[in-house]
């Protein structure tokens, strides 16, 4: 073979090395399949998450708005969407991607535009970045794809906001007790009925009289099938959980309205 030919090959098989090398940085890591055994599905009532001055100062832009028309038409939103594990640790990082300084410093969710409005309408974080940080932690052990984990995210939000949405917006600026949440649940979708946990917490706050046991969190527990899609309710005590209620006093929920 003659000179020339050998370097017009040599730098043709350089183009196209670099040229896959290229392809492959660009692309996000493809998930990775991890081994688990049920999902939680973590839902906050923003007016009290945002009432920590902790939490509101360090994601300014979802505590900015938040408007009472909005929380009555929709009281829960998403946190995450968890793999877990009956033994052991849970899984998380598992594409090997841990934070790197701010939540916006992730990998960026790529979504169909349609998807990609639903999330931002039922996680309010994606304006912190919220959705980035929990795709890298929890979303790379689902070993579901990007589209595929937030589109069982939006289902299932909507799905608990459908079951007791319209007794916690009713309730927002009182109390409510947990019998009548679980009531309502047991209504509307009874399936859910035992797979759901209400979590109160006092809010750290600038003002004193708002230093109060709220409900911040309401968590739901989900089988998980061997492909990582969302399967059927779990009752909440398989994963060792052993009430529905989580530190609100009496049986009773603050629902802190904005």
């Amino acid at each position: 073979m003659k000179l020339y030919q050998r370097l017009a090959l040599g730098g043709l098989s350089l183009f196209v090395a670099l040229t896959m090398i290229s392809g492959c940085e660009a692309r996000p890591p493809a998930p990775q399949k991890a081994d688990f055994d049920y999902y939680v599905l973590a839902l906050s009532l923003a007016p009290a998450f945002c009432e920590d001055s902790i939490g509101n100062r360090r994601v300014p832009h979802q505590c900015r708005d938040v408007d009472l028309a909005d929380f009555r038409r929709q009281p829960l939103t998403l946190h995450g969407l968890w793999p877990n594990k009956h033994k052991g640790r849970h899984p998380f990082y598992c594409n090997g991607e841990r934070d790197r300084g701010g939540m916006c410093d992730q990998t960026r969710v790529q979504l169909p535009q349609s998807l990609a409005g639903k999330l931002s309408t039922v996680m309010p974080g994606t304006a912190d970045c919220l959705d980035r940080h929990e795709w890298a932690k929890h979303g790379s052990c689902s070993g579901l794809s990007m589209a595929q984990y937030f589109d069982e995210s939006v289902r299932l939000v909507e799905r608990a906001n459908r079951a007791m949405g319209a007794a916690l917006g009713s309730h927002a600026g009182r109390e409510v007790g947990l019998d009548t949440l679980r009531a309502q649940v047991k209504s509307r979708d009874a399936a859910l009925m035992e797979s759901v946990v209400f979590d109160c917490r006092t809010p750290r706050s600038d003002s004193p009289a708002r230093r109060k046991p709220m409900l911040r969190e309401v968590r739901i527990y989900f089988h998980a099938l061997p492909d990582g899609s969302v399967g059927e309710p779990m009752n909440f005590r398989e994963a060792g959980v052993r009430h529905f209620n989580s530190g609100c006093p009496a049986g009773r929920a603050y629902v802190d309205a904005p």
